[in-house]
């Protein structure tokens, strides 16, 4: 499986990078191939593909796989994206769903319970995109590259090279000296901070290799491929052969040597858009700054260039783990500037409700108000209760938050929808806020279709059937009667509980329409979208993406900051 990079995990591009992903996936339903077939099996149920009663063909297990195989071809991206699409693409909370809190967490540490994640969605763009995962074919390849786009090889190039078949194609005088050149399919953007990658040798000279590794400015056009031979401008190159470090900037070029590397050795390429740097290693070992990167270069990409008769294997960091501890090599950078950070010393502040915060025991005092907001405005009375325990055995003097009305309200609703009894959960809300649930019938729906799915494997198939038949002339659009069908699917199964559709109900649409519920009864209620402990957050991390310096490239706030 792909994976991001451990090292960038520790900086504010990976970190941001990590949530969007646990998010998707947390969005996303299972697709291993039965949960496919699960799927595929349920929509041809639904539009009677399997006869007028489906269930006398579920143990048939030769009639059903026929039957997947001559459908899939036709749909099988609609079957496969089927739940995914009408079931959390209808609604956007997928940031924020990410942030519910089970309240049972009471008698666990309040810390475990305070987690903000919903800060990237609104954070200002940056320029986030997707890493290098391979070397791009040129228009004109001459090399053999494998399926994965990770292996070069020259050792039979598939014709001789010319001066008007160059893949270098900027300066043709590259073509004649047979050199091999690619670039990776994404350039590095200084956001991201650090970024690394390795080469290992798989074919060449022992005493020294006809290969280069390297950058060059990333902002070229994509048909332009460096050599790496102190041609181009604003290239930088690590040779092999010579172990000569090359670079050409301000129309002059530059080499000096570190050590000649060959066969089976495992090189590395980093940049440092911190200290603007491009550094290297071989063999796990660091060999220093090879360059220094102009302060105009916003971006670089990834660059290697072979002579004939060689072969190389290269490793992104996505797969496999480099030879290198880059992740050491991240931490001393980082932890630098996290020390830098503790250092500095809180100026006098006063807040508008006249509040002065002089040292950090004012400052202790006016977080912990904020994180007792916070978990009032989630509706986590049971967290709260925790936390003023662990704030009093600490020997705090802090008055008893009283928690608002609403924040009781939701806790009941949380309670009641996780034991399914959505009946109760609907008298809780009508009684409270009338018209909320008239006014969203969207979450009223959802709210049946929680009630319907509970009833498989506890109700007669026919009060199952009786509610879907009066949940489809009630709610006509065409998204719902998709969804209704879908759930009507589940009859088809001896074990419904056991399918993909149901397994979503259970494990994410109950906890989306507790999220989105308690937005809108703070909504109802006046109350803020945000509390102000999300919003101090939102704020610093703003200033964190604003701010010039590089070395908040290191830092993510969430991670270093909020989460103990």
């Amino acid at each position: 499986m792909i994976e991001i990079p451990s090292y960038l995990l520790k900086l504010r591009y990976g970190a941001v990078a990590q949530r969007t992903l646990q998010r998707i996936r947390s969005a996303e339903q299972p697709k291993s191939k039965d949960d496919i077939r699960d799927a595929m099996v349920s929509q041809l149920s639904t539009i009677g593909i399997i006869g007028s009663n489906p269930v006398m063909f579920s143990k048939n297990e030769d009639y059903i796989d026929k039957l997947v195989e001559i459908f899939k071809n036709k749909g099988s991206a609609k079957a496969s994206a089927m739940v995914t699409d009408e079931f959390v693409n209808d609604e956007t909370e997928t940031d924020e769903i990410v942030t519910e809190l089970d309240d049972s967490s009471a008698g666990k540490p309040p810390s475990a319970a305070l987690k903000v994640e919903p800060l990237d969605s609104l954070a200002p763009s940056t320029d986030y995109q997707s890493l290098p995962s391979r070397w791009i074919t040129p228009k004109e390849c001459q090399f053999e590259l494998s399926l994965d786009g990770l292996e070069i090889s020259t050792k039979n190039p598939t014709k001789s090279m010319s001066s008007t078949s160059s893949i270098t194609v900027n300066l043709p005088h590259h073509a004649r000296s047979n050199i091999y050149s690619t670039k990776a399919d994404s350039s590095v953007h200084e956001t991201i901070g650090i970024y690394y990658y390795e080469v290992e040798i798989l074919f060449g000279l022992n005493s020294g290799s006809e290969i280069t590794i390297g950058y060059m400015d990333g902002d070229q056009p994509e048909e332009i491929i460096s050599s790496l031979r102190g041609h181009d401008e604003n290239a930088w190159g690590y040779k092999g052969k010579d172990g000569k470090l090359i670079s050409f900037e301000e129309c002059r070029s530059s080499v000096r040597t570190s050590c000649k590397f060959g066969n089976k050795d495992v090189v590395g390429c980093g940049v440092n858009f911190v200290n603007r740097s491009i550094f290297i290693t071989k063999n796990g070992v660091f060999l220093g700054e090879a360059f220094s990167l102009p302060s105009n270069i916003k971006r670089v990409v990834p660059v290697v260039s072979l002579g004939s008769w060689n072969s190389i294997s290269t490793n992104f960091g996505h797969t496999k783990s480099f030879r290198f501890s880059i992740d050491n090599y991240v931490d001393s950078f980082k932890l630098r500037f996290l020390k830098t950070i503790n250092n500095f010393k809180i100026p006098l502040v006063a807040l508008d409700n006249g509040t002065e915060i002089r040292d950090s025991s004012d400052l202790k005092t006016s977080l912990n108000q904020m994180i007792k907001k916070y978990f009032d405005h989630r509706g986590y009375a049971s967290a709260l209760k925790s936390f003023e325990k662990d704030l009093n055995h600490e020997g705090s003097t802090e008055t008893p938050y009283i928690l608002r009305r609403e924040s009781h309200i939701k806790k009941q609703l949380k309670e009641l929808i996780s034991s399914n009894e959505i009946d109760l959960a609907t008298e809780l809300v009508d009684s409270n806020f009338p018209g909320l649930l008239k006014d969203n019938t969207d979450i009223q729906f959802k709210l049946d279709c929680l009630k319907l799915v509970n009833m498989v494997g506890h109700d007669s198939e026919e009060q199952f059937i009786k509610l879907a038949k009066h949940m489809k002339s009630t709610y006509t659009s065409e998204q719902n009667q998709r969804i209704l069908d879908d759930l009507l699917g589940l009859l088809a199964y001896d074990d419904p509980t056991a399918t993909v559709l149901y397994k979503s109900f259970v494990n994410f649409e109950r906890a989306r329409v507790v999220h989105k519920l308690c937005m809108l009864i703070n909504l109802k209620s006046g109350i803020s979208a945000l509390s102000n402990f999300e919003q101090l957050i939102h704020a610093a991390d703003s200033m964190v993406v604003e701010s010039n310096d590089p070395n908040t490239a290191l830092i993510d706030v969430v991670n270093d900051f909020v989460q103990i």
